[in-house]
């Protein structure tokens, strides 16, 4: 959950739920929130399987 890899938006075949997120890092002991506006994704990619995505809606970019 550290990473910050982007990943390509299209290969969602079909987005089954999505709604306003935000997110929160854990830094050292505690939790610290991530100030950018997020988007949580749940679909279905091309391979079938489920895919959970926090999408930055600033950048529309998705990551984690």
């Amino acid at each position: 959950m550290g990473s910050s890899s982007t990943v390509d938006i299209s290969a969602m075949q079909e987005i089954m739920l999505e709604f306003r997120a935000g997110k929160m890092v854990f830094v050292g002991k505690k939790f610290v929130h991530d100030s950018r506006k997020g988007l949580v994704r749940i679909g279905r990619g091309d391979e079938g399987l489920l895919h959970f995505q926090w999408l930055d809606r600033n950048l529309n970019a998705v990551e984690d």
